[in-house]
């Protein structure tokens, strides 16, 4: 059998249906636990600064008004490590009884697979580049007008934080902000959405594939981005096979820091260049970006499930 056939067990010696409730319930509770904690770290900062109860009762984005970089920074940091560290220790540790270990079978990093992963995962933004644009330009039927109206705001809302958690000042922000947005969400997003809730998937449905693509698409309906949740998703699966191949969540973790690290370093020396437009980026730049991507996961898939004799 290959590594893609037997997952790794999380289950804790519970059903397979069981352990994947407990889990997904476990997901849901850690991101509102998480959420909450980051809205009184932010009520807390803001009162501190000045604040009026009447004005947050008016309007509750007034919260970032009286909030400096740093400050907004740490509420992001204290909602990821609650949400995305300690559900997936709590599960492990106190219903599993199992290591935060036991969800890798490899440990070892190859440097020159570690190498390939950043540079596929920065290839793979020219692909994502096109579902980023077709996402964001959905259109609904007239009578989804209702939630096509609430998804646009939203979407305008959690842009004008994201600028926020983004304009750095000076080096130190700088550094500050990448291990808020870049490390720390990396780390803790695949050890809950590949290491926790895609192997309990897997064991559930005995289905890598499922496995992968349905936890891809709660790490992307999570964010509550509609016009983000497509290309998101993409990204979540391509962390999943990462995982699934080499049975090692360190380069999914890789690839996911990577992933956001690119767009914390973009936004602070070349903010005026996105690569999600497609326009932004020449024509040739794009397919170059395209075959690397797939030459990148081919060769990865064949350096882990090719026959263990040639890679001895």
């Amino acid at each position: 059998m290959t590594r893609i056939d037997k997952g790794i067990d999380v289950t804790g010696g519970r059903s397979a249906r069981s352990s994947f409730l407990i889990i997904l319930g476990l997901v849901f509770v850690g991101f509102f636990i998480g959420q909450f904690v980051g809205a009184i770290a932010s009520f807390v900062f803001a009162m501190a600064n000045g604040m009026g109860i009447d004005e947050m009762t008016d309007d509750p984005n007034v919260l970032y008004d009286y909030m400096g970089l740093g400050e907004v920074l740490t509420t992001q940091m204290l909602y990821t490590l609650v949400f995305t560290f300690l559900t997936p220790w709590f599960y492990l540790k106190l219903i599993a009884k199992q290591p935060l270990s036991s969800i890798s079978n490899e440990t070892k990093l190859d440097p020159k697979l570690v190498l390939a992963t950043i540079i596929g995962t920065f290839s793979f933004l020219f692909v994502n580049a096109y579902f980023i644009e077709w996402n964001a330009n959905i259109e609904f039927p007239e009578f989804l007008s209702g939630f096509e109206e609430w998804a646009r705001n939203l979407e305008e809302q959690l842009a004008e934080t994201t600028e926020k958690f983004t304009t750095f000042n000076n080096f130190t922000q700088f550094l500050f902000g990448f291990l808020v947005i870049a490390i720390l969400p990396g780390i803790g997003e695949e050890l809950l959405f590949r290491g926790v809730l895609q192997n309990s998937l897997h064991k559930l449905t005995k289905n890598a594939h499922v496995a992968i693509w349905v936890s891809a698409f709660i790490f992307a309906a999570i964010h509550l981005q509609f016009y983000g949740l497509v290309p998101r998703m993409l990204l979540g699966a391509v962390f999943g096979y990462l995982y699934v191949w080499s049975g090692n969540i360190w380069y999914p973790i890789i690839s996911h820091i990577a992933n956001n690290g690119i767009a914390v370093i973009m936004s602070y020396t070349i903010s005026d260049v996105n690569l999600d437009e497609t326009e932004a980026v020449p024509v040739a730049y794009q397919i170059i970006g395209v075959v690397v991507f797939i030459a990148f996961m081919f060769l990865f898939r064949n350096y882990y499930l090719r026959p263990k004799h040639s890679l001895e």
